[in-house]
């Protein structure tokens, strides 16, 4: 079938070569999510001259960004490339963390060749970019956010256009009709195992579950074995504990005796950092809600993870396509939908923003309620509930709209029904509230904010 396919991430680079004031573009994202590939696919349909250089494979290009001597700069990347640099080339950076010094020299481009299209791409960017060992070009370079491949980019890869189309025209859910409703549940089980890393989707397009896993776990291994490019061996056993006891506990909130009672909150907590600086995983934190901005009035010290990808977190949890093909309890299971919804809602904002994710809790001694995620939209916040089957209690859905000081509050609950709109009157304490509850099949994430008024 090919390998090329089309990533939603491509308009934002669009987007950016357009941009007459145009700065380098840094692409950020965990290892394997298809940052170069994006790249080159882009270079192909805009009829771009790509000079892609791997600077893990010139190492001694470190001295000559040094030097921050554009000139010198670009004569040894043509002299590499054998190519001449011309207006209609691209400059593809890749693995740029391997030469610090040219994250600096990418202001020089931005100062003294503007109107060259730069892009700069590497694993384990974000430790290079936390280094502040280098000065970094603030305000000269700007930065592309990219994640796994989202459920639309995996239809787009199946050649399932046609139930993409209607996903993206549906405007109120009694226009899903049940043949759509089942062939979209069918498409989400297999996404459920797939997940969105790119190669194992390819896999997926030729039917080829089989290799999937091996796919999947190939990737897990990477991941573990980058592990000493960033942390002392006296943690490498550490930060493995910690890497797997997220995958196989997603979506919970973090206690650090339950991931290991041999080590101090300080140390468990420094190897979560470094698990959310290489993008394996992102924290989610407790707001308060009381209004917009919710990182105004956020906790550091409260927070739950979700990873990177549902299907690393399957093949992690060692669950083959056969389990999940044939056991309808694992749709349904909570951690997953959680999972599922909480990866698209983090790449779900512009991907020019560093993305962050929230969700509320209240815990006392009574009335304990937890909204699994909560975002902004139009100057309100939404609150996200994700029940695993169709019904689903709303008891802290009513609990936030009591607590939450935020002027602005609307309601959504994901789950497996075909979705509805209704009006919710419940009396908490003295008070009555009234609000209006939006209810939205799961495989509609993507597409939340067309329902929301």
């Amino acid at each position: 079938m090919g390998s090329y396919m089309e990533r939603l991430a491509a308009q934002a680079l669009f987007q950016w070569i357009k941009n007459k004031n145009r700065k380098p573009l840094v692409i950020r994202g965990a290892r394997q999510v298809g940052k170069s590939t994006l790249v080159r696919n882009f270079c192909n349909e805009q009829k771009l001259d790509l000079i892609e250089i791997n600077l893990e494979k010139f190492l001694y290009l470190d001295e000559v960004f040094q030097t921050n001597n554009i000139k010198l700069i670009i004569s040894n990347i043509e002299d590499i490339s054998k190519q001449k640099i011309s207006r209609n080339s691209l400059l593809f950076l890749d693995e740029i963390q391997a030469t610090p010094h040219a994250m600096q020299a990418l202001r020089y481009f931005f100062e003294d060749k503007k109107d060259l299209a730069v892009v700069a791409a590497g694993s384990l960017l974000e430790f290079t970019l936390n280094d502040h060992s280098y000065s970094m070009p603030v305000g000269r370079i700007e930065y592309l956010h990219m994640g796994p491949m989202t459920f639309s980019e995996f239809l787009l890869a199946k050649n399932e256009n046609f139930i993409l189309k209607r996903l993206h025209e549906i405007g109120d859910v009694k226009e899903i009709s049940d043949s759509l409703h089942k062939q979209c549940i069918k498409l989400l089980r297999e996404f459920y195992f797939v997940g969105g890393m790119p190669e194992a989707i390819l896999a997926a397009k030729d039917d080829d579950f089989d290799n999937v896993g091996k796919i999947q776990s190939n990737i897990l291994n990477t991941y573990q074995s980058d592990f000493v490019k960033y942390t002392k061996k006296a943690d490498l056993f550490t930060i493995q504990k910690v890497f797997k006891y997220i995958y196989l506990h997603p979506c919970q909130k973090i206690k650090y005796t339950n991931i290991s009672t041999d080590y101090t909150s300080r140390e468990l907590h420094h190897q979560l950092d470094l698990l959310f600086m290489a993008k394996v995983a992102f924290p989610v934190k407790h707001s308060t809600c009381e209004g917009v901005p919710l990182a105004a009035c956020e906790s550091s010290k409260i927070f739950k993870t979700i990873i990177l990808d549902i299907g690393l977190m399957n093949a992690l949890q060692s669950l083959s396509w056969h389990h999940i093909q044939s056991n309808d309890q694992l749709l349904t299971d909570g951690a997953m939908a959680e999972q599922f919804i909480g990866q698209h809602l983090i790449y779900n904002s512009q991907s020019f923003k560093e993305p962050q994710l929230h969700y509320w809790l209240r815990e006392g001694k009574s009335h304990n309620a937890e909204i699994d995620y909560v975002v902004e939209f139009n100057s309100s916040l939404v609150a996200i509930e994700v029940t695993s089957g169709a019904a689903g209690k709303i008891r802290s859905l009513h609990q936030w709209m009591h607590d939450a000081k935020a002027p602005r509050k609307k309601c959504i609950r994901f789950n497996l029904s075909k979705g509805a709109k209704e009006k919710i009157t419940y009396q908490l304490d003295e008070k009555i509230l009234k609000y209006e509850l939006l209810t939205l099949p799961i495989y509609l994430v993507e597409y939340w904010k067309n329902f929301v008024g």
